[in-house]
């Protein structure tokens, strides 16, 4: 495994760290968590107990339960029901919370039953703490966004304290078989005076470390100095906790995603794909080698494969590539993921692999990729996006005419209306603009409201949707 990864350089503390996050579809049951567990495992090379150059120190980020229902779902669903006051419903969706990660635990601590009990009382607190929550949304009558993002926020804290309680057991495990004893303090002492290595994982919320301006942009910033102050303290404390064992024992952290804290000190989300994001910014504050997003696909595929069926997968795609193509509807990874590792120096590779074909080498993403160097391979990739609509506005009167681009585009972003994509006519007599199929009757109003005069005199002829259709991108570096 180790070699689908650059040679490692040193980052934060002096570590060579890699980030890995796993998805809701790669912990959505038992055995997902099994497999999970199998690669980190494997990315740690764990049967060679000899420290050597290329130890590493792992940040692993965890999204929530996935699988149907999603966890993240569930509990959205449950705040819903609570603003309405359906109480039953409210009980129902909690009780799926709990049934489903119940019946986890019970598959992977069959022989560790306290184990199993203590993470059941976490995952009960935690069901109490959002009842008592909701009953504030009930009383209101009201979903509010704050509420909505403390309540969901719970399913990663879950998932990333048991993968992290089920990779300390596998750990310790070994070393029970290794040493012949069952006492791991006395283990650990005699790591002290052998070359043998021990592997130590560490739960960590991320709200202890990623820290949010929200008030810099719209859905916030990262403030990075802080978040960096705040994950070495951390990691200091960890490293003191180890004592004499520190040079034989690496330190691991299993990293909630999703979930952050704003400068005030509140619990906020990284809304949209906000896992994935989670991982760059980990990535960016260790200086990491490399981030591996694990999900239920191979990499990045050259097509959608429900049109395409010989669609293959892209062993190199660029930032720039990969970027496009995300926003063209492909499943690849959300541009904002891709902005920590871009800003680092030297650049962060990024990887998309399969959590279930753990053998396959994915899709590296990076600054420069060599799949569209060559005269013959100009073109990466297509992708689309479907449920679009075009708008033209045509009109003798504009030929020559400045500021009418301005005024279009002007009045469309006062509205929030987002346009993917803009055409003009070289004679500038049309201009013709795409926006999703449900805001193309608003564009077309408010441009027929803000062209009134222009519409009269006949200076502007039209303003035409046409839709449903759907946008077709050729993506490639070497176009």
């Amino acid at each position: 495994m180790s070699s689908f990864y650059d040679e490692l350089i040193p980052g934060l503390a002096s570590k060579c760290w890699q980030v890995h996050k796993f998805g809701g579809t790669s912990v959505a049951d038992a055995n997902c968590f099994l497999q999970v567990a199998h690669i980190i495992e494997d990315q740690l090379d764990i049967n060679n107990d000899v420290l050597g150059p290329n130890a590493k120190n792992l940040a692993v980020v965890v999204s929530a339960m996935g699988g149907k229902p999603k966890v993240t779902d569930l509990l959205l669903e449950a705040v819903r029901h609570a603003s309405m006051r359906e109480h039953n419903k409210v009980d129902d969706q909690l009780d799926i919370v709990l049934s489903k990660h119940s019946e986890c635990l019970k598959i992977l601590f069959h022989q560790e039953y306290a184990e199993q009990e203590r993470l059941i009382k976490i995952i009960k607190g935690g069901l109490n703490d959002i009842r008592d929550i909701l009953k504030t949304v009930s009383l209101m009558k009201w979903q509010a966004e704050r509420i909505s993002e403390v309540v969901s926020g719970f399913g990663e804290l879950w998932s990333t304290q048991i993968l992290t309680a089920l990779l300390r057991m596998r750990s310790n495990q070994k070393l029970v078989e290794k040493f012949g004893s069952d006492s791991i303090s006395n283990i650990v002492k005699a790591l002290t005076t052998t070359s043998h290595i021990h592997h130590n994982y560490v739960f960590l919320d991320a709200r202890r470390v990623i820290t949010i301006d929200e008030d810099a942009i719209k859905d916030g910033a990262v403030v990075w100095h802080i978040s960096e102050e705040k994950f070495m303290e951390i990691f200091k404390e960890e490293e003191a906790k180890l004592g004499d064992a520190r040079d034989s024992i690496l330190c691991h952290f299993i990293i909630t995603g999703y979930v952050a804290i704003n400068t005030d000190g509140v619990a906020v989300t990284l809304k949209r794909d906000g896992s994935d994001y989670s991982a760059a910014i980990m990535g960016k504050i260790l200086r990491a080698n490399s981030i591996s997003i694990w999900t239920d696909v191979d990499g990045v595929l050259s097509a959608d494969p429900r049109r395409v069926p010989l669609a293959n997968v892209l062993p190199e795609v660029s930032y720039d590539e990969a970027m496009e193509l995300a926003y063209f509807g492909a499943k690849v990874i959300h541009p904002k993921t891709m902005q920590p590792a871009l800003s680092c120096d030297p650049q962060i590779p990024i990887y998309i692999r399969n959590t279930f074909n753990m053998r396959s080498p994915g899709t590296r993403i990076f600054t420069n990729a060599t799949t569209t160097k060559q005269n013959e391979k100009v073109v990466c990739g297509f992708s689309s996006v479907e449920g679009m609509a075009l708008v033209n506005v045509e009109g003798t009167g504009m030929v020559g005419i400045r500021g009418v681009d301005k005024r279009i585009f002007g009045v469309l972003e006062y509205h929030d209306v987002n346009v993917a994509l803009i055409s003009q006519a070289i004679s500038e007599h049309s201009v013709t603009f795409a926006t999703s199929e449900d805001q193309a009757e608003l564009a077309k109003s408010i441009i027929e409201e803000e062209f009134r005069r222009e519409l009269k005199l006949g200076h502007v002829s039209s303003v035409d949707i046409r839709a449903p259709v759907s946008i077709i991108a050729a993506v490639g570096d070497g176009m």
